[in-house]
């Protein structure tokens, strides 16, 4: 029975301790991350600067190597990492950055845990509207081929393939899920 836990993903022991508490994993979803509103890179304060990465690229780093210790049989880890790091996003420099550096660690995650059955992939979504994503404001959807919005629950398909056995010799991949906006 999985009891809900929260924690501030940056804090090593609070994530080693709720992984703990949870016990074997077979998959783990690297879903968390923060998203600051934008300004220009003249304007970023230092202290958003470093929250972003100590949430978006060490918290997936701690929750990934938390979870590997609990995957005895092998296992599927996926990341989320954003559209941007392919296509930048003007100003968001620092999120951007973050977003790239999940999309190279899970290349290397990908290479160092193979051995162990354990695959590492990340998912890049482009423009989602959730809470977070408020101060952004409304998502033109003429500029998705899609001709609409993409939703979060337009995510779940891709999410599940890749936790699942479906995706058995897919690791060190990103897949871009954004309606066709930014092919690559």
């Amino acid at each position: 029975v999985y009891k809900r836990q929260e924690c501030d993903i940056s804090d090593v022991e609070r994530v080693e301790s709720v992984f703990a508490a949870v016990g074997r994993i077979d998959g783990l979803l690297n879903n968390a991350g923060l998203l600051a509103p934008r300004r220009s890179a003249d304007d970023i304060p230092l202290d958003e600067f470093d929250r972003m990465f100590a949430v978006n690229v060490k918290g997936s780093f701690l929750c990934s190597r938390a979870a590997v210790r609990h995957m005895p049989d092998g296992g599927s880890i996926v990341n989320v990492a954003s559209q941007t790091a392919f296509n930048g996003s003007k100003g968001f420099p620092h999120y951007t950055a973050s977003k790239g550096a999940v999309v190279s660690m899970t290349r290397s995650l990908a290479s160092e845990w193979g051995p162990r059955g354990i695959r590492v992939n990340c998912v890049a979504p482009g423009f989602t509207p959730t809470p977070g994503s408020a101060p952004l404001g409304d998502y033109d959807p003429s500029r998705t081929p899609l001709g609409r919005v993409m939703q979060p629950d337009d995510l779940m398909g891709t999410f599940c393939w890749l936790l699942s056995d479906d995706s058995a010799f897919v690791t060190g991949q990103t897949t871009l899920v954004n309606g066709g906006a930014f092919p690559y």
